[in-house]
């Protein structure tokens, strides 16, 4: 049985020649059968290609070829990664519950010691509450400012407050 094969004529620029010529010498090939080994294996390499895109498998199915085994690779570490966010995520969320739930405590609280204001006073409250109120800001900003993160003070510094000795 002959083997029937053709003859192909191309032109290389020089950086692609000598980068073939050292695959051939690296693989003990003549150049005619480096370029035909590689052709082969690059068309394969598309079929699989094509194949991984077409057919991608089920979860746990053994991998078969490159592409398989490197897009198999690559959605675990998705995988990993979603995941990790997803428990900062759901940490993150309980604690925005939890200052939710405090919020509400607190709210509650403040309506149930504190008096309402009669008609009559309620400019005179807006007056006051408002510097008050900047002064209040400002002291919850300066230790968030100053590196302190969530603005915690220690309970001897807090206004109005007497330290263990005191």
């Amino acid at each position: 049985m002959t083997r029937l094969r053709h003859a192909i004529y191309s032109y290389l620029p020089l950086a692609d020649y000598r980068r073939l010529q050292q695959e051939a010498a690296a693989r003990g090939t003549s150049l005619s059968k480096c370029v035909a080994d590689c052709l082969r294996e690059y068309l394969a390499l598309r079929a699989e290609m094509a194949g991984a895109l077409e057919a991608p498998g089920e979860l746990g199915e053994p991998h078969q070829g490159l592409i398989h085994t490197l897009l198999a690779r690559t959605e675990e570490r998705l995988a990993a990664t979603l995941g990790a966010h997803a428990e900062r995520t759901a940490g993150l969320h309980e604690g925005l519950h939890r200052i939710e739930r405090m919020l509400d405590r607190l709210t509650m609280l403040y309506l149930i010691h504190t008096p309402e204001i009669p008609p009559d006073r309620k400019d005179q409250a807006v007056t006051t509450a408002k510097p008050r109120y900047q002064k209040w800001r400002r002291a919850v900003d300066q230790p968030i400012q100053a590196g302190g993160g969530n603005g915690d003070i220690d309970a001897s510094s807090a206004p109005g407050e007497r330290s263990a000795e005191g």
